[in-house]
Order: C-alpha cells, then structure tokens, then sequence
C-alpha cells in the first residue's frame, strides 16, 4: 500500500475504496449492496494491520459525505478509532503521528455528526469498444490527410474496454485496397534512450472525447503485425497532438 502523507485519502487504498464505492453507487447499487461488494472485493485487505482498519475509516467518511452511511460501517469505523485508529504506522515519526492525530480527531467528530442528505452520484464513464481484432480502421488527421489503425487487442478494467492498435506506415487521401494494406508495415517511434512506440491503447475519460465523425471502418480484416505488450495509452482527447509529435502526422507534425 503506497502512502502520501497523512491526509485521511492519501494512500492508494483509501483512494480506491473511496473510487470503488462511488462507482458501485453510480452504477444503481444500494449503500447496502454496494458495501457487500466492496468487502467482497476487498476481503483479504480486512486482516491486514495497516490497510484493513485504512478501508472502514475511509469508507465511513466517503458514506457519510455523500449521505449514504451504513451503520455496519459507522460502528466499524468508531471501534477503530476507539482503539487508536492506525496510528501505529506513523510511530516512527512523531510529527507524523501527530498530524494523523488529528486527521482521526476531526473523522471521529466527522462521523458522530448528523451526515448531509443522500448525494447523487452520477454513473461512471466506462470505455466500450467492439472493434474485432486484425480490423483495420481510417483516422482522418486535423489536415484532413488519412492514417490507418489496426486492431490488434483490447484492455479490459474497471473503466470499461479500450481498443490497442498499431499504426501503420501510410497516409494518404483515400483508403488504399486490401493488398496494399497486407503489405503495409507498422510505424514506430524510437526514444533516445531506445524505448519504442510501435502500439497503444486509445481510451476517452468521457463521450465526447471520441470523436466518432472522423473514425471509419474500412471493413478490411488484416492480421495484426505483433500482439499486445508493453504498449503505450493515448487519449483520444490528445491523439492528434500525439500523431504530430511522435509520428509526424498531421497539423503541427513540423
């Protein structure tokens, strides 16, 4: 478990666990169900000294602010701060203890009050995409010119489902045929320090970034040059700015 500081969210558990419950509430669950699915998924998190009392107290405080508190959880959440909540982890440095001290004082006032009102909390963006794998797929660049994406993978995680592509080495104005395609190699990028770009996962972090006017399925079905490993991520947001500057594709590629 990484920890930035003592702030009561600054570790990767509390993060996710914060992230996780928001979600589940997002997508319908009740604060009942969605704290069943946590525990579920954070079960072997429970028995651990330093992350297992980390998940009730920031699952206390996530409920109690957007006025979904389980009592379950409340009454978990106060035993460990009844017993020092976890302090133990900064006992090696006193000023740190301190100000985690503090952080627990102000959760105990926290979670004793009255919590605000339920809070609706809007479903997650998650990535869809049904490309099949070996489809090739025309990009029209920000000049208007037109490069070529081939499918050849997906990334699957809690944001949804992402396509991984490569890009092959042609542009032009109008989508070569399906022999030229066979042919065609992938085009890559070379770091200084040796590291190459030769394929990437392209995600969005909302619909709108998708531009889907400039996306075409070409129909064409063409084996993928390699399979997916160590790839890069691109947002779609970005993805001109990125064809620019790494493959020297469309505007500003100079």
């Amino acid at each position: 478990m990484g920890t930035w500081g003592t702030a009561l969210f600054s570790d990767d558990t509390a993060a996710d666990v914060r992230e996780d419950f928001k979600t589940y509430i997002g997508d319908g669950l009740t604060s009942e169900d969605a704290t069943a699915a946590l525990i579920r998924t954070w079960d072997a998190t429970m028995n651990d000294v330093d992350a297992g009392p980390t998940f009730w107290l920031v699952l206390a405080s996530t409920q109690w602010t957007l006025g979904r508190l389980v009592p379950d959880v409340l009454t978990a959440a106060l035993q460990i701060l009844e017993r020092g909540g976890d302090l133990h982890r900064w006992a090696h440095d006193k000023n740190l203890c301190s100000k985690r001290r503090l952080v627990l004082e102000k959760l105990r006032a926290q979670l004793t009050s009255p919590p605000p009102p339920p809070k609706r909390v809007p479903p997650k963006f998650r990535n869809a995409n049904e490309w099949t794998v070996g489809s090739v797929h025309v990009y029209r660049l920000n000049n208007a010119e037109l490069c070529l994406l081939r499918v050849i993978g997906h990334h699957t995680d809690n944001g949804g489902t992402a396509p991984i592509v490569e890009l092959l080495d042609w542009v032009g104005v109008q989508c070569p045929e399906r022999e030229t395609i066979n042919q065609l190699k992938v085009r890559r990028y070379h770091y200084p320090n040796g590291r190459e770009i030769s394929q990437f996962m392209l995600a969005a972090t909302s619909e709108r970034e998708r531009n889907a006017a400039r996306i075409s399925d070409t129909g064409i079905v063409s084996r993928p040059a390699q399979d997916p490993s160590g790839y890069s991520v691109f947002l779609w947001r970005g993805f001109d700015h990125d064809l620019a500057r790494l493959f020297g594709l469309g505007v500003g590629s100079n």
